[in-house]
């Protein structure tokens, strides 16, 4: 399932384009790369499936966490250590060094979007998602298996419930905290409701677990009606919704949007409808040996980006803090596309390098101890997509 690593490179890009609204943005642009913020919500569900598609039954808890931890942690430690470094060592005084360097050991330890307060204030604040991830992987031995026992009939109308799930939660937040277009520093950078429902790892859960159902329907021998193409419509219809409500108060910031309650379930049909397609033997695009290529850079892409914009967009804007642009937004320019492409090819050839000098040398070798620490000679099965 190659296309499956293939589609995670457009998740990363969607991701960037959506930083780049931010820190570097773009005439008429806004309403559409402000829908990159969906990219998180495709690598939870996609990670979710690609664990239960490639779970076997003879795995252990400690084999499977030690791989997970393989192939997440050190990268993860890399993205925090750099900027650490730079922000103790270097010039710092806009940084508050002791909550930064603390923000950054809760990020190392995968517990920083427990306090989503912290986000915006560590080295990077993209790594949240990984706090989440974590949660996912601990939870999995106990809930992908009996998720994976339950029929056809009881796996449709388990998805249904964790739709609804993410919708109840969504309007439970909005009634607790409405929606506004006034957004101030309390409503992206506090542990305020909207916030954790954005945010802390159980609130997110629904969107992990969606993957998993999908993986344990595909595993039952059950295949997507849909074709690749008529998923990928339904998807843009379901962007088309979001972009022509872009002024809406319910859609004013992150922690407001229900971009993930919208896009959670048409990317659950759209990775079934391509890993059908792999299941088929047809090749497609996505396979494609660049795409494929960039869907492995990905992880790094998406770790690194953040950081790189950052530093690009500090050379354009010096007097602002990364809490700035948030805050007080940047007119949108032109100007800001030679930064912002300088921005992406850093960001690519920084994520090419680490991919074959560091990220995947190291996880083979952590993976090799974890496997003989298990008592396993084998090697691990290989996976449908990386995650």
């Amino acid at each position: 399932m190659e296309s499956l690593t293939g589609l995670r490179w457009f998740a990363a890009l969607a991701i960037f384009l959506a930083h780049v609204n931010v820190f570097l943005p773009l005439p008429y642009t806004h309403g559409l790369f402000g829908l990159g913020v969906s990219g998180v919500t495709f690598f939870f569900v996609l990670s979710g499936f690609v664990l239960t598609w490639t779970m076997t039954p003879n795995d252990t808890t400690g084999y499977f966490l030690g791989r997970r931890f393989a192939r997440v942690w050190p990268l993860l430690f890399l993205a925090i250590a750099l900027p650490t470094l730079f922000a103790v060592t270097g010039n710092s005084a806009d940084i508050d060094v002791p909550t930064f360097v603390l923000v950054g050991l809760a990020s190392v330890v995968l517990i920083q979007a427990w306090v989503p307060g912290w986000i915006l204030t560590g080295p990077s604040p993209v790594t949240w998602s990984l706090s989440c991830e974590a949660f996912f992987y601990v939870l999995f031995p106990l809930v992908a298996p009996a998720i994976v026992r339950r029929g056809l009939r009881q796996l449709l109308y388990l998805a249904i419930g964790l739709v609804a799930l993410g919708w109840l939660i969504r309007v439970a937040v909005w009634i607790a905290d409405p929606p506004t277009t006034a957004v101030s520093s309390a409503d992206i950078s506090s542990s305020s409701l909207s916030v954790l429902g954005t945010y802390a790892p159980p609130f997110r859960l629904v969107e992990f677990l969606l993957g998993v159902v999908v993986a344990a329907a595909l595993r039952k021998g059950w295949r997507s009606p849909l074709r690749v193409w008529q998923a990928a419509a339904l998807l843009a219809a379901g962007f088309l919704v979001l972009w022509l409500f872009r002024d809406a108060a319910w859609r004013s910031s992150v922690p407001y949007d229900a971009v993930n309650q919208v896009t959670a379930p048409l990317f659950a049909l759209l990775i079934a409808a391509v890993a059908t397609r792999d299941e088929d033997g047809k090749r497609s695009l996505l396979s494609s040996a660049p795409l494929v290529r960039l869907g492995r850079w990905s992880y790094a892409f998406y770790l690194f980006h953040f950081t790189v914009l950052v530093a690009v967009s500090s050379s354009v804007f010096p007097d602002k803090k990364v809490v700035d642009f948030f805050l007080d937004p940047v007119e949108p320019s032109w100007s800001h596309a030679g930064p912002a492409a300088i921005a992406l090819l850093v960001s690519l050839a920084l994520s090419a390098l680490l991919y074959r000098i560091y990220e995947a040398p190291l996880e083979r070798v952590l993976r090799r101890f974890f496997r003989r620490a298990a008592g396993r000679d084998d090697p691990a099965p290989p996976r449908p997509a990386r995650s």
